[in-house]
């Protein structure tokens, strides 16, 4: 009878987690930044930092969720990070060269969507 109990317990706190995953995701999100090697090509981290005003190879992402919505008229913030991680030569931020960030990472939606949304918080 006691085991009864503690598996239904069990269960309720899983059902009471599962029903948003937007946590799990901006983990995944976070740890994707992070790699020094994403899909066989230089991470993120490689060439952007998220301090403010620490531009590197590439500009700081300190604040990139509030700015990628006012960077390119008509375009949300959403879709312009989506747009610069899939096709980097869509936007250069001004100061900056094209041509150097890689394209064609070996990502999933799933995993771009993560990134997006890790983006989109700080």
């Amino acid at each position: 009878m006691k085991m009864a109990i503690w598996m239904l317990v069990a269960g309720l706190f899983l059902a009471a987690c599962g029903g948003d995953s937007s946590g799990e995701e901006m983990l995944m999100g976070a740890d994707l930044f992070d790699e020094i090697v994403v899909g066989g090509k230089a991470g993120c981290t490689s060439c952007h930092s998220i301090e403010p005003g620490a531009g590197g190879v590439g500009p700081s992402l300190s604040g990139i969720g509030a700015a990628a919505g006012t960077r390119v008229s008509g375009v949300s913030a959403a879709d312009y990070l989506r747009k610069s991680i899939t096709d980097p030569e869509s936007f250069i931020v001004e100061g900056y060269n094209g041509g150097v960030m890689p394209d064609g990472w070996d990502l999933t939606d799933a995993q771009i969507d993560s990134l997006v949304d890790y983006l989109l918080d700080l």
